[in-house]
């Protein structure tokens, strides 16, 4: 072997020409693409969304009605808790004047003027 074995050696080999991008042939055939049908789940979860929201709208309006309902009995409430108040008050005036006119000397001035006079037989004693 001579020296001249390691030289590089112009070979000529055939290389086929290949793009990067190979581009399909087409075909003639006709594919069939299977059709989508709405499938029943997304008609249930409608409904069920439907009827999710109409659960909703109903708490919420049952829950404003009591809230309308509950202020219109803490007013009417606080309405009777102040006329219990004034007829508490009127009651007091009442008795402290009832106190006033019952006592012993105006009711024996009264007497006096009646012409009525003190009979200790005709007197009873009530005990409460």
């Amino acid at each position: 072997m001579s020296l001249n074995s390691n030289l590089a050696r112009k070979v000529e080999v055939e290389i086929p020409l290949q793009s990067p991008f190979t581009i399909p042939e087409q075909s003639t055939e006709i594919v069939h693409k299977p059709i989508s049908k709405k499938s029943l789940a997304t008609r249930v979860e409608k409904m069920l969304i439907g009827t999710i929201m109409a659960i909703a709208f109903t708490l919420i309006a049952v829950s404003i009605s009591l809230e309308i309902n509950i202020a219109s009995t803490n007013r009417t409430l606080q309405d009777t808790k102040a006329s219990i108040l004034s007829t508490t008050t009127i009651n007091n005036n009442l008795q402290q004047e009832v106190q006033e006119l019952s006592r012993y000397d105006r009711i024996y001035k009264i007497a006096n003027e009646q012409g009525l006079k003190m009979n200790e037989v005709n007197v009873r004693n009530v005990i409460k």
